[in-house]
């Protein structure tokens, strides 16, 4: 009988198998690549995706976000010795190969959900609606591609096979692409009443292309787009206290960064036009309250942008020292900071000059330059020969006290403000006295845990008051 049925085999395997067919799998029960992109669902899946990769290029992967910003007019390094930007930014090294990665990885799977939509099981209005959605995503990344890096390659298709002849095409041809993306986005995207918070929406697609159309040199264009920004009655500049503490010592300026104030529906913001949404610990939020630094998803403004107040120390003339601060405390003092970046001369002092002195975006509570002391046994101890606080303009220190403020290339400590562990920064980068209540040890003095350094609000990518600037910039 075995003898019988091996010898069938041998025959069903010789003269009766199809080896195309019989090797091709159909999945039926579990997703594949082959029956990923058909219903709405799925649609709806792939363009999270996109939304996924635009945050982790701007706001995620812990220092990659401070690329945009570092070595720029508005920070420096704190440790100028060490900073080398020719090295840093040279295009073999991590940073050009993570931008120019995760831009290329929107571009293709943009590609992908177009490519697919033929043969989706989406109705014709919908498949014009997934379209307009994806073609906005890939003219941003090719957008910024060109910015980044001037003339790069365009792929327009899904690649289905390895592909390895591309060339560079001209910075112009790639900007191009990218208008003629954003336009069909413009024509076809839901104004931003129909949408919900941090989606994209008519508003962000005329933004992007004024900017577009300026940087194109295309003048009357860009101002009918971002006029049409401006105009939209659901959009206004907020000009009144508003939002979940709105009722605290602030201005309205202070009100936009505040936890759940940037989105329209949740927080009644008539500024944000696109708002990437960051969520404390929720699955897929990126802001995780137990992740340390070496997890990637959270944005670290807050740890890389402001100072780190615990190694500030004031020097007795008997050479004893203590810092008046204690560290991380979730209050003015810049929560978990640790002043890897503070400002340039120029964004700290010289463009609030004149006319901006007194600017709303540099008062006390935006831009602080005064630290009042939190160490209770430094105030004990001191205190009555010091005050309350220390003014970085004017420290006015006791005769015969010295300060240790920060390190001149990470070798010598150094008396100069401001420094790397003191120094006036943005109060944006951070949530004072509201840091999310799993991240405190103990709220009463607003002691952080060592996973703080995030920064816990949800982040503008695009604000009605750009539509302004880009619409100034032709007048």
């Amino acid at each position: 009988m075995k003898k019988y049925i091996t010898l069938f085999l041998i025959a069903f395997m010789a003269f009766g198998c199809n080896e195309d067919s019989f090797l091709k799998e159909t999945p039926l029960d579990f997703m594949s690549g082959n029956n990923s992109y058909s219903t709405k669902a799925d649609y709806d899946a792939s363009i999270t995706e996109l939304y996924y990769l635009t945050r982790k290029e701007f706001f995620g992967d812990y220092n990659r976000s401070m690329d945009f910003i570092y070595g720029t007019d508005l920070m420096m390094a704190s440790d100028p010795l060490k900073a080398n930007l020719s090295s840093d930014y040279n295009p073999t090294s991590g940073i050009a190969k993570f931008h120019w990665e995760t831009l290329y990885l929107l571009v293709a799977q943009s590609n992908v959900a177009i490519s697919r939509l033929p043969e989706s099981n989406l109705t014709d209005a919908q498949k014009v609606e997934y379209e307009a959605k994806a073609r906005f995503f890939r003219g941003f990344a090719y957008r910024t591609l060109a910015y980044l890096y001037g003339g790069v390659p365009l792929q327009l298709e899904e690649v289905k096979s390895p592909k390895t002849d591309y060339v560079r095409d001209t910075k112009e041809n790639v900007l191009a692409q990218a208008i003629k993306d954003v336009e069909f986005a413009s024509e076809h995207l839901s104004d931003i009443t129909d949408v919900r918070d941090g989606e994209i929406s008519l508003p962000v697609a005329y933004t992007l292309l004024s900017e577009l159309y300026l940087a194109t040199g295309e003048n009357q264009k860009a101002i009918d787009a971002a006029t049409k920004v401006i105009n939209n009655p659901a959009l206004s500049l907020m000009k009144d206290r508003f939002g979940s503490r709105k009722a605290e010592n602030g201005d309205v300026y202070w009100d936009l960064f505040r936890i759940n104030n940037q989105n329209r529906i949740e927080g009644g913001n008539k500024e944000g036009i696109w708002v990437i949404q960051e969520e404390a610990d929720v699955p897929g939020g990126a802001a995780n309250t137990s992740d340390y630094f070496w997890y990637t998803t959270s944005f670290w403004m807050e740890r890389f942008c402001a100072p780190q107040t615990g190694l500030f120390k004031l020097v007795m003339p008997d050479g004893t020292n203590l810092s008046p601060f204690s560290w991380p405390i979730g209050d003015y003092t810049g929560g978990r900071g640790i002043g890897t970046l503070y400002a340039t001369n120029h964004f700290y002092r010289t463009i609030w000059d004149g006319d901006f002195k007194n600017d709303i975006r540099n008062s006390i509570y935006n831009y602080p330059r005064k630290f009042k002391f939190n160490n209770p046994d430094f105030v004990k101890k001191y205190g009555s020969l010091f005050g309350d606080s220390i003014d970085l303009e004017n420290p006015n220190l006791p005769a015969g006290v010295k300060i240790i403020s920060g390190y001149d290339g990470g070798i010598t400590p150094s008396n100069s403000l401001p420094n790397r562990f003191l120094c006036g920064y943005q109060t944006k980068c951070t949530t004072p006295y509201n840091h999310p209540a799993a991240q405190y040890l103990d709220k009463k003095t607003y002691l952080l845990s060592g996973t703080a350094g995030k920064t816990y609000t949800d982040q503008y990518m695009f604000r009605l008051p750009e539509a302004y600037l880009l619409r100034a910039e032709l007048i």
